[in-house]
């Protein structure tokens, strides 16, 4: 038998050996989590904000997402707003934007040695507005992601189409764009949407249709372009773009501007749920009916007929003849968005609340200082209601 003595002595031992181990463990444990933090990065989804402003429109809400390095570094966190007026922040680090302004929004970050490293952010929170006035409440974003600009030429059948594709430099698969230029126009006229697009996360890809200008780059000559070969230019287009690698098939979006806008529209009801959404400037739907109001008698149109600065083939005016456009539109499904100018001199707004009604899903933005093809101003604000209608899609 172990004495007592023994016994004791062994109990003891077990208790000591018990505490020392968790002691050295705990010793480890805090040993392994200590790291000093030597950076703070903010960011609002995939965007850092870290000492940049955020704009965020009024009653919307984000949350700000912590990270440091080394990444593996305990942590707590703290926010503090200048101004819980305008901008409210959670312990969490949700955002909820109160009323029109600016303000600070702090964040303090401590590792386990109680050191604290601070950083901020600014949060501009932009009152809400009626559709009418939306053009004095644009909703900027945080600095805009690099770039690539390309030439990038469609070939089909004996046409070749010129244009250029923007896309984010990082690599990955993207949702796109495809803009439409108006009557005697160029790709050339959206470089500041595709610029926009493709720092925000979207392939934008603008064109020349063949014959469509004299200053285009396609083939084709102006006098065999009409309506309907344009819709062809971009359904083959829309073809090529729907088969690169790096774009997300299932999430292409249409745009166009006047006489484009009516080509997209056309180019919509044919591809139909293959299109993500529709996206016109005032677009020119008053086309056929104008045309057929000028040339009423098919045998008297000239076979060459010079309007606002290009030469049309009598064929322009032939195929549109008696076409009444809202009988081959409306069978989209799928939203619209279109943005108008109150002042507009060559699409009257009978047609935009004409076309609003056709449509399932139609929004109809007004701006009530802007005409027939936008200010730079106009435009300004007009590239962001495209954004945020294809976000939201």
């Amino acid at each position: 038998m172990i004495s007592k003595k023994r016994f004791l002595s062994a109990v003891a031992f077990i208790a000591f050996f018990s505490v020392m181990s968790t002691l050295m463990l705990n010793v480890s444990s805090d040993a392994s989590n200590t790291g000093k933090i030597k950076s703070v990065t903010l960011k609002i989804g995939n965007k850092t904000v870290t000492k940049k402003t955020y704009s965020l429109k009024k009653g919307k809400s984000v949350a700000i997402k912590v990270s440091v390095t080394p990444q593996k570094a305990n942590k707590s966190v703290t926010f503090k707003t200048s101004n819980k007026k305008t901008a409210a922040v959670s312990k969490k680090g949700v955002i909820t934007a109160k009323k029109a302004g600016t303000a600070k929004i702090s964040v303090v970050v401590k590792d386990n040695n109680k050191k604290s490293m601070s950083t901020w952010m600014k949060v501009k929170v932009m009152g809400n507005s009626s559709a009418a006035n939306s053009s004095n409440d644009p909703e900027p974003t945080p600095t805009p992601d690099p770039i690539t600009v390309k030439e990038h030429i469609i070939e089909y059948g004996s046409n070749k189409i010129y244009g250029k594709i923007y896309t984010p430099q990082k690599e990955g698969v993207y949702p796109a764009v495809i803009m439409c230029h108006g009557y005697n126009g160029v790709g050339d006229d959206f470089v500041t949407e595709c610029t926009y697009f493709a720092q925000n996360g979207y392939i934008a890809y603008a064109f020349d249709f063949c014959g469509g200008s004299g200053r285009s780059k396609s083939s084709g000559k102006s006098t065999d372009m009409t309506i309907f070969t344009e819709k062809e230019d971009l359904i083959a287009v829309f073809k090529n773009i729907k088969e690169l690698s790096n774009v997300d098939s299932e999430k292409i979006f249409l745009h166009g501007g006047s006489q484009g806008g009516l080509v997209a529209a056309l180019a919509a009801e044919e591809l139909a749920d293959e299109v993500k959404g529709l996206m016109l400037y005032f677009p020119a739907f008053n086309i056929p009916y104008d045309w057929t109001a000028m040339h009423p008698d098919i045998n008297k149109i000239p076979e060459v007929i010079p309007w606002w600065g290009l030469d049309l083939g009598k064929e322009f005016a032939v195929s549109i003849h008696n076409y009444k456009t809202f009988e081959h539109i409306g069978s989209y499904s799928k939203n619209v968005l279109i943005l108008y100018g109150a002042n507009d001199a060559i699409v009257q707004r009978s047609y935009m609340d004409k076309a609003k009604e056709t449509y399932k899903n139609c929004e109809l933005i007004v701006y009530s200082n802007e005409g027939h093809g936008f200010t730079p101003a106009g435009v300004k604000n007009a590239k962001v209601e495209l954004l945020k209608f294809m976000n939201a899609q």
